[in-house]
């Protein structure tokens, strides 16, 4: 094909819609429906039996890129980017019951997005409901130094989601995402935290589009005062299979990112407060940019 396919890109949704050396390649249509980075500290250390608040805030904005990280440039000249706010409610169970030796718990996650994608002269906005995420059993094990949580993650596609737009806060697609959270932690402070999920998804019936399969995990260094907690920490993607359209595959559409940055909480009482910053150092395939998250924990 040539450069005037680079017309389609007004299709482009905010997980990323792809283009290169004269090639037009759509990787994971729709929104991310998973907050990258949202997870940290404790990760892997689920609270003891009750009921948890816990809101996060997002703010991410960053530029289409290609297979070489460059970014992806309109037939005038510019790039294409997009600027997403996102809120999101979290409410988690956690009880008495136990399997195989862990504590049984389940929680739902409802997202908010605000969301602007640009290209060239075309621009759109649109805010709303995202895809909702719940997870009917969750198992919690502790041991003295490790903590180590399972699931399985469902998301259904009920944010809006319209094939012709530029930007879209649905998928338009179901997800089922079996998920190992990890937490270490010694005597001194000194954490190391890690959420490993792998996520499945159905096909776009809209587009006949099916996005590949793909690993991707949160990630925490952390060492823990008194009432503090400071380190590093990011997420890494990368997608396993190649994405398809009717049944065949799209040469150019393995996406990946890797994001790092500093991050701090702090506890009062019955709450946590936490605040995040990630670069997003490698990209290919998807956009790439910066991410700033908030998270707020209230225990009843």
């Amino acid at each position: 094909m040539g450069k005037h396919v680079m017309a389609a890109l007004v299709a482009v949704a905010l997980g990323g819609a792809l283009a290169g050396s004269g090639r037009l390649a759509l990787a994971k249509e729709g929104t991310d429906q998973y907050p990258q980075g949202a997870e940290g500290f404790m990760a892997g250390a689920l609270p003891p039996p009750g009921f948890y608040l816990l809101g996060y805030g997002v703010d991410y904005r960053g530029d289409l890129v290609d297979g070489q990280g460059d970014k992806v440039i309109t037939p005038t000249g510019e790039s294409i980017s997009v600027r997403a706010n996102a809120v999101a409610a979290r409410v988690l169970y956690m009880s008495d019951f136990q399997f195989l030796g862990g504590n049984w718990g389940a929680h739902m996650v409802i997202p908010v997005f605000d969301v602007t994608m640009e290209a060239g002269s075309a621009s759109q906005h649109k805010t709303g409901l995202g895809d909702i995420t719940f997870d009917p059993f969750i198992l919690a094990w502790h041991w003295k130094d490790w903590h180590l949580a399972t699931g399985l993650d469902i998301t259904a596609p009920t944010g809006r989601y319209d094939a012709g737009d530029l930007a879209n806060i649905g998928a338009n697609y179901w997800s089922f995402e079996p998920l190992v959270t990890a937490t270490y932690r010694n005597e001194d402070g000194w954490e190391a935290s890690a959420k490993l999920m792998y996520n499945i998804k159905t096909e776009n019936t809209a587009t006949n589009y099916q996005s590949g399969d793909e690993f991707h995990m949160d990630y925490a260094l952390v060492k823990n005062f008194e009432d503090w907690s400071v380190g590093l920490g990011g997420y890494f993607v990368h997608q396993i299979q190649r994405d398809e359209v009717n049944g065949v595959e799209v040469a150019d559409s393995i996406r990946q990112t890797f994001a790092i940055g500093p991050q701090i909480q702090y506890r009062y009482q019955n709450m946590a407060f936490s605040a995040k910053w990630q670069n997003e150092v490698y990209s290919r395939n998807t956009f790439d940019g910066n991410r700033f998250n908030l998270k707020v924990i209230y225990a009843f």
